[in-house]
């Protein structure tokens, strides 16, 4: 290959592989690029950035110290390090298809698997660099939020015929932009008109956001059904999809959507997050539990790695222990929430419990049937004047109901309540606190003491007493089988009714679609086997 023309942009490339950086510098100069800088680590990225300007960035995702190539992406792209008229390459090794849609979801300008060749990086380092270059004065305008005059020059760029290639990305730009300036009624009258032309992706999805703008739920439903069959728009249905399902109050379905998003493109925090303030409102501890490792996972290294991730896993982790009967399950359980509480101060350096890890060792005292000593602990800490976190102050208020410190809790919670109205948290979350509250409310005891007690109740012939405090331990346990079994059998062996037939029937088969999916210890398989043939004629 003949030595190109000599080129003057600054190209920064990232890669930890010394085999990679020789084979990138030979490339590049082999095109004519010569003012280039290189970084094996993140933390050198992020400084080189702060001291200069580049035109070019090649991030590739393999780093083995500290922030991967994802996190440096993510970094950058939020902190304003990386200038919109800068082109970032992305490159990776691995093409797991979880990491490949969180990748593109950021949206990098170019993303190539490796090994490629010299040829092709020759053809997307050119091509970006020269639409960079013709677009810049837009890109200059949008970093400074002047969105008119950006549309002005978008508009001016548009008349000109010999950019006719780059007329899709800039009507792409103009639809972001009138996105950005809230000008829905504009930006949904582009949007049709777009889609009149070409069936653009873009134009379809940020109709679809101008129809949720003016509440036409029923407009986007439909538009977002025929979004979710395609790949490219899949992940922006699912989210947008959650969003509705919860507003009409469909948890259930909501979470199913998210938790299909997550699973697309798991490394995004805030969809994790989402899903699992959308667990905890469905009493789903697994998903709930998993979430938040999952957020852990995903963050450490990151701009958003924080002791709070890490209490929330504790948190999530005693739940998921508390609505299960698999001891050894609990015990792995127990140990995790242990483990993050170590790490809290290890990594941290908080050389005692604060207050919000005394109580998360209050309640896995209560886990481990210390409940006195759980007690003693909480009683032992000081009111709080202040609430914070929101999230100290709820996991505090339940542990105080676990140990029997009922009008401690309820306090709490009223003072949560109104938190809550002066500050007006996410909407699940606030979902979530109500529904708590008026559960907790609902029950004299823990969790752990709710299916104890409605057993006792059961053995003493109190049938409605028991039912209740069954109906209501499923009600928080809904994936319990346990619980489930207790239920289904004080249904079948009530000598009278006790509750409309309806309900008995939807309660029965609930039960039992939970039990024929789960592991039964022996004792309850025993059972479960005798009451079945017993009573198969009213199952039938």
């Amino acid at each position: 290959m003949e030595p190109a023309v000599k080129r003057d942009e600054r190209i920064l490339i990232i890669d930890d592989q010394s085999l990679t950086q020789s084979y990138l510098r030979y490339a590049l100069e082999q095109l004519g690029y010569h003012n280039l800088s290189y970084a094996d680590k993140a933390q050198t990225a992020l400084n080189l950035c702060k001291q200069n300007s580049y035109d070019l960035i090649v991030c590739a995702y393999n780093l083995a110290q500290g922030k991967d190539g994802y996190q440096l992406f993510e970094e950058l792209k939020h902190s304003g390090l990386q200038k919109l008229s800068c082109g970032l390459l992305f490159i990776s090794a691995d093409t797991d298809p979880q990491l490949v849609h969180s990748v593109l979801e950021l949206q990098p300008d170019e993303f190539m698997a490796k090994p490629f060749v010299i040829r092709d990086l020759q053809q997307r380092i050119e091509r970006l660099l020269k639409r960079k270059q013709l677009l810049r004065p837009v890109y200059d305008q949008l970093d400074l939020q002047q969105y008119d005059k950006a549309l002005l020059l978008i508009n001016r760029q548009l008349m000109q015929p010999e950019l006719h290639k780059l007329f899709p990305l800039l009507l792409k730009l103009k639809g972001d932009i009138l996105l950005q300036s809230r000008d829905y009624p504009s930006a949904e009258s582009f949007f049709t008109a777009m889609l009149q032309v070409q069936p653009f992706s873009w134009a379809r999805t940020g109709r679809v956001r101008c129809m949720l703008h003016r509440a036409a739920e029923q407009e986007a439903f439909a538009e977002l059904e025929r979004l979710l069959a395609r790949s490219d728009t899949r992940l922006f249905a699912l989210d947008c999809l959650a969003e509705l399902e919860f507003a009409q109050q469909r948890y259930q379905q909501a979470q199913l959507h998210i938790l299909a998003a997550a699973e697309l493109a798991p490394r995004n925090l805030l969809r994790q997050q989402k899903l699992l303030q959308l667990s905890r409102l469905n009493h789903d501890y697994e998903i709930q539990y998993r979430a938040a490792r999952d957020m852990v996972k995903f963050a450490r290294y990151s701009m958003y790695e924080q002791p709070e991730l890490y209490l929330n896993l504790a948190r999530a982790s005693i739940e998921f222990a508390l609505s299960i009967d698999d001891d050894e399950h609990q015990s792995r359980l127990n140990r995790q929430a242990t483990l993050s509480l170590n790490t809290v101060q290890r990594q941290y350096q908080s050389q005692a419990l604060d207050p919000q890890q005394q109580v998360i060792q209050a309640r896995l005292l209560y886990l481990q049937d210390h409940k006195q000593k759980a007690r003693q602990l909480l009683e032992d800490l000081q009111s709080d004047t202040d609430i914070s976190s929101l999230e100290a102050a709820l996991d505090k208020a339940k542990a105080l109901h676990e140990v029997g410190l009922l009008e401690a809790s309820k306090q709490l919670f009223n003072r949560i309540s109104q938190y809550c109205r002066q500050q007006q948290p996410e909407p699940v979350l606030a979902a979530y606190i109500a529904q708590e509250q008026q559960e907790r409310a609902a029950m004299a005891q823990g969790p752990r003491e709710l299916n104890n007690n409605a057993v006792h109740l059961y053995l003493h012939g109190n049938w409605q007493e028991a039912f209740n405090a069954f109906v209501l331990a499923f009600q928080v346990m809904p994936k319990n089988a346990g619980i489930a079994l207790n239920l289904w059998q004080t249904l079948l062996t009530a000598p009278r009714p006790l509750c409309p037939a309806d309900q008995q029937q939807s309660l029965l088969h609930k039960c039992q679609q939970l039990i024929e999916n789960t592991q039964l210890k022996g004792e309850q398989q025993q059972r479960y086997l005798q009451l079945k043939q017993k009573y198969l004629s009213q199952l039938a």
